[in-house]
């Protein structure tokens, strides 16, 4: 009940009452990513009925989840019986370290490691399908549609690829998991950035991945259909490469012990596996553009898994500090983005134009594309800046916005108690 007081008294955003069980893990999680892992919110209502006996540990964990004094946490811990304790054995998770003394006994919090292997499967299995197997449905589906009925003007053809970008994000963002909401975003961000170069692709007709040379392909939703499913097989990869390093650096015994080499190297080798699958299958102007785009996005990940970082601890004013900066950052960012998308219709590169990749080349059937080679120039000036836009206004919005949280959600290390001197004679 000591728990659930505390909970309910917390204030967030400055209004009492507001923390949800799943909102205290979140906290909890931040000064140990296991929390997030292993319990849910049904595991916090025993531990608030008092069915499940805390841990010195845990207790531990609480009290700097809801940044409460010392003193506050040493009587929490004597309250409950704890004080005598040699030391805070670690949490190896719901099995160990815990006595069921209620009706619950038996339940999750003592399942054998089997079936949490199990859920994780699940788990897995649940990820493909949501994030993966239903999206590419539609979009197959509607693709193959607009195909058999023989629409391709540019107008829907555009309308077509918004829509299935469109609806890739929604879904990802309105079923966003608290325990892995930095796998899913990551997903979602590595697929809308592949996929952004794919907005311009009505105007010029063409894919970055070379679909439209193929005979019978040119000028219909074909290309458009097979690119993002392939972008959301590379997604789905690149996500579940981020998830397994996430857990051998921060839940594994063999991570780094360097905070920022943790997050670096779960945040960029998933991005240089997607660049080396580009650097086969895509055209010369999406490497430099990915080149740019998934630098950043890796700098921006690192970053928020250093905050994330149980051992990493800030004064308010070095918050405040990373706050004001990050916002620097996501204002220069835009200027350059913009700037960038200015000099790019003026002085457009033809070299992005994808007529070869690493493994082919080809010669452009204008007849096919249903437009005369002198309007290519146009086409393509109108299609980069849309879709230059978009990943800009993207990368500021979500990446951007998700820096900001992160820092926001730092847990400010406290002030250490000033240490009274005695003078001797």
């Amino acid at each position: 009940m000591l728990m659930q007081a505390y909970r309910r008294g917390f204030e967030a955003d400055g209004r009492r009452g507001r923390l949800s069980q799943e909102g205290l893990l979140q906290l909890m999680g931040q000064v140990d990513p296991r929390y997030l892992e292993r319990y849910n919110h049904s595991t916090v209502a025993r531990w608030e009925s008092g069915a499940t006996r805390p841990t010195r540990e845990r207790l531990e964990v609480f009290g700097k989840a809801l940044q409460l004094p010392t003193a506050e946490i040493d009587g929490m811990i004597r309250l409950a019986g704890l004080d005598e304790e040699p030391g805070p054995a670690p949490d190896n998770g719901p099995e160990q370290g815990e006595v069921e003394n209620g009706p619950g006994h038996g339940s999750e919090d003592t399942r054998p490691a089997l079936m949490a292997r199990n859920s994780e499967a699940v788990a897995v299995v649940r990820y493909v399908l949501t994030k993966v197997a239903l999206p590419s449905l539609v979009v197959v589906s509607l693709g193959y549609m607009l195909a058999r009925l023989g629409w391709n003007a540019g107008w829907l053809m555009a309308l077509y690829v918004g829509f299935a970008v469109g609806l890739v994000l929604v879904m990802g963002f309105l079923k966003l998991s608290r325990t892995h909401e930095l796998r899913e975003v990551y997903f979602i961000s590595v697929f809308f950035l592949m996929s952004s170069n794919l907005l311009q692709a009505p105007s010029i007709r063409m894919d970055p991945y070379g679909f439209y040379a193929i005979e019978g392909m040119a000028n219909t939703p074909v290309p458009y259909l097979l690119s993002m499913v392939v972008n959301l097989l590379v997604a789905m990869a690149a996500g579940l490469s981020f998830d397994f390093l996430w857990r051998w650096q921060y839940l594994g015994s063999s991570g780094f012990s360097n905070l920022y080499l943790r997050a670096a190297w779960t945040a960029f080798p998933p991005l240089a596996l997607v660049y080396v699958f580009a650097m086969i299958f895509c055209c010369l102007g999406s490497l430099v553009f990915l080149l740019l785009v998934f630098a950043i996005m890796g700098g921006t990940f690192t970053v928020i898994l250093v905050l994330r970082d149980p051992e990493m601890k800030v004064t308010p004013w070095e918050k405040r500090v990373l706050l004001q900066a990050a916002i620097g950052i996501c204002l220069v960012l835009t200027a350059v983005g913009g700037a960038s998308i200015f000099i790019l219709y003026l002085q457009p590169s033809l070299l992005a134009i994808p007529d070869h990749t690493l493994l082919r080349s080809w010669e452009i059937d204008f007849n096919a594309l249903g437009y005369p080679a002198d309007e290519l120039l146009e086409r393509y000036r109108f299609g980069a800046v849309w879709s230059s836009l978009a990943t800009v206004a993207y990368m500021v919005i979500v990446l951007g916005g998700s820096l900001l949280v992160s820092i926001r959600g730092v847990v400010c290390e406290e002030p250490s108690a000033p240490v009274d001197v005695i003078e001797t004679d």
